[in-house]
C-alpha cells in the first residue's frame, strides 16, 4: 500500500510530529509556533490537556501557508487568517500574493527599510533580512525565481530591497551585516540558479569581471544566472580582477563579449583600449555607475540586467 502525503509537507497522513520537529521543518523557534498557536489557533488539532503537543499532516499544513505568507508580506495575523481558512492540504502550495486579494497592499512587511511602492513581496524579503533569517529570504528568492525568472526577480524584488537597505545605512549608519548576509543568501541562490545549466547553447564564450578596485560582483551573478536560464555559459572571474589578468584571460579564451561591472567610479579606463587591441577583437560591454558617461565610443553601456542579458545574447546566438 501506497502511503499519501500530503502536499509541501511530506508528512504522512496518519503520522505526527512534535513542536521540535515541526520547528526544524519549517526553520522557526519552537517558541514562535508556541505563539502562533496561543495569538492565532495554529496549534495542534487534537492537542488535549497534559498531553505532548504533536502536529498531524493538516496542522503542518497550516503552518507552512502561515510561514510563506509571512515572509511574502502579510502581518502573523493577516497570514494565520488565510492559513485557517479554506483547506490547507491545497493551499499549502500558495505562491501567488493575490489569492489574499486587497489585504496583501496593507501588509506592513519590511517598514524598517524605505521601499518605495515595493511589492509585498518585496517588504515581506526586507522583514526577513531585517531579522536575518537566511532561510527565509533563501525561501522567498528561490521560490521568486522558480516561477518568475531571474530578471524579473532581480528588477521587482532583488532591486527595491538592496536600494532600500543601501538608503537606510546612509541614513543610519547600521545594518551592514543585513546587507551582507542578504548578499550571501542570493549569491548562493543566483549560484545555485547558473550550476542548473547542463547543455549550454552557446560556443562563443562569455567573460564578466570587476575592474581592479571594485568589491562588488553581486550584478555579475545576476547576469550569470540569468543568462543560464537562456541556456548561455559565461566565464565569471568575479571582483578585483587586475588589467593584466583580465587581458590574460580574454587572449587566452577568446570571448565574443566582455563585460564589466563597476559601481565605485573607475580611475581608469585604459584596460577597454586595450581589450579593443585584442584580436579577435571581442564586443566589450560596461554597466554599474563606476563608468559615468565618459567610455569609448567603441563600448556599449548597458542599463539594466535585461538590457545586458539582451545584448548578450545578440552578440553570441
Amino acid at each position: 500500500m501506497i502511503e499519501r502525503r500530503t502536499q509541501d509537507t511530506g508528512l504522512p497522513e496518519s503520522s505526527t510530529l512534535t513542536v521540535a520537529a515541526v520547528a526544524k521543518r519549517l526553520g522557526v523557534a519552537p517558541a514562535t509556533l508556541r505563539t502562533w498557536a496561543r495569538r492565532y489557533g495554529l496549534g495542534p488539532t487534537d492537542h488535549t490537556a497534559g498531553s505532548h503537543r504533536r502536529y498531524n499532516s493538516t496542522d503542518l499544513a497550516r503552518l507552512v501557508v502561515m510561514r510563506r505568507l509571512t515572509h511574502e508580506g502579510l502581518s502573523p495575523a493577516q497570514a494565520a487568517e488565510y492559513a485557517l481558512s479554506g483547506d490547507p492540504t491545497e493551499e499549502s502550495g500558495v505562491t501567488e500574493l493575490d489569492v489574499v486579494g486587497e489585504r496583501v497592499a496593507r501588509a506592513g512587511g519590511g517598514r524598517v527599510v524605505p521601499l518605495r511602492e515595493a511589492s509585498a513581496a518585496a517588504r515581506g524579503l526586507a522583514r526577513a533580512s531585517m531579522t536575518l533569517d537566511a532561510h527565509g529570504i533563501t525561501e522567498v528568492l528561490r521560490r521568486q525565481i522558480r516561477t518568475e525568472g531571474v530578471v524579473a526577480t532581480w528588477e521587482s524584488l532583488v532591486s527595491p530591497v538592496l536600494i532600500g537597505l543601501g538608503e537606510r545605512f546612509a541614513s543610519t549608519g547600521e545594518g551592514v551585516e543585513v546587507e551582507h548576509l542578504f548578499s550571501e543568501c542570493l549569491t548562493s541562490v543566483l549560484n545555485a540558479t547558473t550550476v542548473t545549466l547542463e547543455r549550454p547553447r552557446n560556443t562563443a564564450q562569455v567573460v564578466l569581471a570587476c575592474p581592479t578596485d571594485e568589491q562588488h560582483s553581486l550584478p555579475l551573478h545576476a547576469v550569470s544566472a540569468a543568462l543560464a536560464e537562456r541556456g548561455v555559459l559565461v566565464r565569471q572571474l568575479g571582483m578585483r580582477v587586475p588589467d593584466d589578468a583580465l587581458l590574460a584571460a580574454v587572449r587566452r579564451s577568446g570571448p565574443a563579449v566582455v563585460m564589466l561591472y563597476a559601481s565605485m567610479p573607475v580611475q581608469s579606463t585604459d584596460v577597454l583600449a586595450e581589450l579593443a587591441r585584442v584580436r579577435p577583437a571581442p564586443r566589450v560591454l560596461v554597466g554599474g555607475p563606476g563608468w559615468g558617461r565618459d567610455v569609448p565610443p567603441y563600448v556599449t553601456s548597458v542599463e539594466s540586467l535585461t538590457d545586458t542579458v539582451e545584448e548578450i545574447i545578440a552578440s553570441i546566438l
